[in-house]
């Protein structure tokens, strides 16, 4: 059974997401990219607020695939407390090198590491067989560009299903995310990836950048309840 992440944006958000915890609470900025970061100590607050009730995961930014860049970030959020630390894989030259030379910090870093690949930035090769031998614990796909259209709108069902069964051949924890929308929980359920990712169907208008809404953080569990 799919479990749900719910992505907050601050302090406040997290406490109104209290009384409807998703499995995992996922702390970026959104007005800073696809994976833009909150600062470790917004972070830290979040996850002391938590204590334990859910899981927590959170992102380091939209940072050039430059190893030299991500470890550091990768390192100070991990003292934050998170369960996950996410980085993002931006479809480059250069990106099987950057993941081969983030092996030896993903691998001493006592924090799961997650890492998002965009389904409108695909990288060129397969890099899941890679990803497991450097370290990291999991996979997701999310959306690059934030303009309104969702995973769905990118990758079919056939190639979402192939990613999932490539994931979990591969022993990596897998998420979808992208836009995701109530609707599309029907429609992905079966794929059966670890978890969905939500933010702007969370948000009024299904503007990213608002504030979360409770009412439809209820309908989301819900949804992902009648499974």
């Amino acid at each position: 059974m799919s479990k749900w992440l719910a992505s907050v944006q601050s302090l406040e958000e997290a406490e109104t997401l209290l009384p409807v915890l998703p499995d995992i609470l996922d702390m970026k900025n959104p007005s800073q990219g696809a994976l833009g970061a909150l600062s470790v100590a917004i972070v830290s607050e979040i996850v002391t607020m938590i204590d334990g009730r859910c899981q927590t995961s959170a992102t380091i930014g939209d940072l050039p695939m430059q190893a030299e860049l991500i470890k550091p970030a990768m390192i100070q959020m991990a003292s934050s407390g998170v369960d996950y630390v996410k980085i993002g894989l931006f479809a480059n030259g250069n990106l099987q090198q950057c993941i081969i030379d983030l092996a030896d910090t993903v691998k001493k870093l006592s924090t799961p590491v997650i890492a998002v690949i965009f389904a409108d930035s695909p990288p060129n090769e397969d890099c899941l067989p890679l990803l497991k031998a450097s370290g990291f614990h999991g996979v997701m796909i999310d959306t690059a560009i934030k303009n309104g259209q969702h995973l769905l709108e990118h990758w079919d069902l056939l190639k979402l299903e192939q990613f999932v069964a490539a994931a979990k051949q591969h022993n990596l924890l897998c998420g979808l995310a992208g836009a995701l929308r109530l609707e599309d929980i029907t429609v992905l359920r079966p794929l059966t990836a670890d978890y969905l990712g939500f933010r702007s169907a969370l948000c009024r208008q299904r503007q990213r950048t608002t504030r979360l809404q409770i009412n439809l953080a209820k309908q989301l569990q819900q949804a992902i309840k009648m499974q």
